[in-house]
Parts: C-alpha cells; structure tokens; sequence
C-alpha cells in the first residue's frame, strides 16, 4: 500500500507571502483566548495519556454543538483522521469507497493508501457541482461499504441539504444496508456574516450516517490536529476506538485542552472570522465581476473559499502554464486544480485567510497575471 503523490504538500511545505491557496479562516492566535483561566488550568495540565475517544468535556461541548450525546463522538486527530478511521473500520480486503472529485486530496488519496478500490464521482462545474443522486447510486455495489461526501465542498465551497442526506441515508438503509454514509462537514460553521448556520448532518438519527469535521478551518487552528467523528452507531464507535488506540493511541492532552478553551470561546471567534470572510467573499465576487472575459465561477454557499475557472476561449494549455508560473514569480500561492482532481484550467481560491488589504493587493496583481498571460505575453495599455 503506498499514498499517491499529490502537489498539495507544497502548502506545508513551500509557503509564498501572497497565499491564495489556503482554504481556511485566518489563524488563530493564543492571545485571543489567554485569559487568567487559560493560565491557571495550562499551567497545572498534567500531560499524561488521552482516553480512546477524547476527553470528556471537549466531547461534551461538540456534543451540545452537535445535539448529539458525548457517547456518540470519537475526538479524532483532526477530520481526515476521522475519514481514515471509517474507511478503517468499515472496509475489508476488496471492499469499494466511494467519494465526489473535486475533492481534498487526501480524502481521495486515503482510500487506495489504506488497499480499498476507489470509485469517483465527477461533478461538474457546469452543474455548480450539485450531486446528482441517481449518478451517485449507478456506481454503487454490493462491495461498496463506504461513501464519502462533503458539505460544503472543499474547493467549491458548494453544499448538501439535509433532505438530499437524509434520502439517500434511507435508500442505502434499504438498497444496500452494509453500506454507511459518511459527510465531511469540515466547513459547516464557516458562514458569512449573519448567515443562518448550515444545519448539521449529525441531526439525523439514521445508523448508517457517519458525520466528522474539526477545529481546522471555520475556528483557524489548523495546528492544533483537533477533530470529531460522530456516529448513532455503538458499535461503529466501539471500532473506532479500538482503532484509534492501535494508530495513534491517544489524542494529545495538550490539544485537546486548548481545543476546550477555543469552543468555548467560540462564539466571538466565529463573529470576527465571518465578518472577515464575508468582506473577502464580496471582494472576490468584485474582482470577478472584473475579469469575467478571463475566467467564470459558482459563487459559493458557504467556506471561506471558492473554485475558479479560466476560459477556455481566452487561455490554451500553455497560458495556463504561463499564469502559475507568473503567480508562483509574483510570489502568489495558487491551489492547482489537478490537485482536487479537476484541471489546470481550475484552481482554488482562498478569500478568507488574508488580511482584507493583503488580499485586495493579490487579486489586483493576479488581475494583470491574467491581462498578460491572455494578451500573449504583453501588457494592456
């Protein structure tokens, strides 16, 4: 079994000033939530084992965001380590999963990492990314004991309806019990201003659904490696457990206490960070309305982030060369299409990471990238 390579580790690894690329809201910094509490309670913080699914005040505070009991929630190593456990614990030798492209890498990339057969489901841009139900269920088999979606979508920032779910939650219960449900809802609380928060899918009682998500991209703590799985399932949960602690064996007491300090905290956090996006997002939407002879987009529902298409009648295979080399000169970091399993010719937009100046002053610069690369090379007069 081996990880197929994929480009994305670039956004760990080689870090530009001008991050376009970064899919979640601004970091977090400790001093937003340091208060005497914090000091006291860290300072006396024994660092010993975790428990195998999570401290227990950290799973009662997801617990209550979740409208679920602590019972039914696993603390995981952020919500790709959530993925991994259901695909773990779901899949035998031949077993299918099957999950939507675009897609976050990893997500894809875990399925034929752990020995599963991977099935894809392409979405469309043309569509603006909707599942198409009777699609999704063609590709379904017998082996198949695994599904993997995500709302909102990560790059597209498109979303599921509970209804949509849940009727497919009931036709899998009835057509293919052996079969689970699984929704990323990693961006779920990453909304715009004094949006109605996106209803969580852990609502719905049905055991087959499997819902995970984290403290990564709505709170802006990717560093702290904090997330949930969350399952009605007793015996699912039982598994996971039991995996957990033969992988990783506990969380870390350290993460998880900061985590309890940012939920509860969580409120003024989300405040700040959805007015941020919400300027970003009518930014972005500006610049659009700018360069729409250059590129095209479906404006996104909800996550600070959003999928960009350059016209096929304004760029060939080497002008699109052309502008991710130009970005990467400018100091621009662009999130590549090819990564989430689209093309060149798309690529990820973050609008929710920079500070609002720093973005406006990025998006002008990539605004003559794409007047140059589209005039062959020559500046607009």
């Amino acid at each position: 079994m081996k990880f197929p390579l994929n480009d994305i580790i670039n956004l760990l690894d080689d870090r530009l000033e001008l991050n376009l690329a970064e899919s979640t809201n601004k970091d977090l910094i400790l001093e937003e939530i340091w208060d005497e509490s914090f000091n006291l309670g860290l300072k006396k913080l024994k660092l010993e084992y975790g428990t195998s699914q999570g401290n227990e005040e950290l799973r009662e505070l997801v617990g209550k965001k979740l409208g679920v009991e602590k019972k039914n929630i696993v603390i995981t190593n952020g919500a790709i380590f959530g993925n991994f456990l259901s695909i773990l614990c779901t899949c035998n030798k031949g077993d299918e999963v099957i999950t939507v492209q675009p897609n976050f890498p990893p997500t894809i990339d875990l399925i034929e990492g752990l020995g599963f057969k991977k099935k894809l489901l392409k979405l469309s841009f043309e569509e603006k990314y909707q599942l198409n139900e009777e699609e999704l269920f063609k590709i379904l088999s017998k082996k198949t004991k695994l599904i993997i979606l995500v709302s909102p979508l990560n790059p597209t920032g498109t979303t599921l309806s509970i209804k949509e779910v849940e009727k497919i939650s009931v036709r899998l219960n009835r057509e293919y019990p052996n079969c689970k449900l699984l929704i990323d809802e990693t961006y779920r609380e990453a909304t715009y201003g004094n949006n109605t928060l996106i209803p969580t899918f852990a609502s719905l009682e049905n055991n087959n659904i499997i819902t995970v998500s984290s403290l990564s991209k709505c709170h802006g703590t990717p560093g702290l490696r904090i997330g949930w799985l969350c399952s009605r399932d007793d015996d699912f949960i039982k598994e996971v457990g039991l995996a957990k602690v033969n992988t990783v064996i506990s969380n870390s007491v350290l993460d998880e206490y900061v985590a309890i300090q940012v939920l509860k905290k969580e409120s003024k956090l989300f405040q700040t960070r959805r007015v941020h996006s919400s300027k970003g997002l009518e930014l972005t939407k500006k610049w659009v309305q700018l360069n729409e002879q250059f590129l095209r987009w479906n404006e996104p529902n909800a996550g600070a982030l959003c999928c960009i298409q350059l016209k096929k009648t304004m760029f060939n295979q080497q002008q699109l060369e052309e502008f991710y080399s130009l970005s990467k000169h400018a100091g621009i970091q662009i999130a590549n299409g090819e990564w989430f399993g689209e093309t060149k010719r798309f690529f990820r937009l973050g609008f929710g990471y920079m500070e609002i100046e720093k973005l406006n002053t990025t998006l002008n610069e990539l605004s003559k990238i794409l007047k140059k690369v589209a005039n062959n090379g020559k500046m607009y007069r």
